[in-house]
């Protein structure tokens, strides 16, 4: 592990791979939220609504599969 990273956890409490699993967290949840108003925006476009709330429903499957990853490495 390059001293960087050591310097990086030792200042924060968190390692490396908590915090970066807690990035691609937020930027799910992130997701998510700007979804909602592309959704609003494609209201009259059947296909497009569908497709943003597919993906939508895949994003909050990641989130799901994240928050217990995170939680587990942050308990460590």
């Amino acid at each position: 592990m390059s001293q960087a990273k050591k310097q990086s956890e030792s200042a924060t409490g968190v390692s490396n791979p908590a915090y970066d699993a807690m990035t691609v967290l937020t930027n799910k949840l992130q997701s998510i939220a700007v979804l909602e108003q592309y959704k609003q925006d494609a209201q009259g476009d059947q296909e497009l609504l569908q497709c943003f709330e597919q993906i939508q429903e895949r994003e909050r499957a990641d989130v799901d599969q994240l928050r217990g990853l995170v939680a587990q490495r942050l308990q460590q």
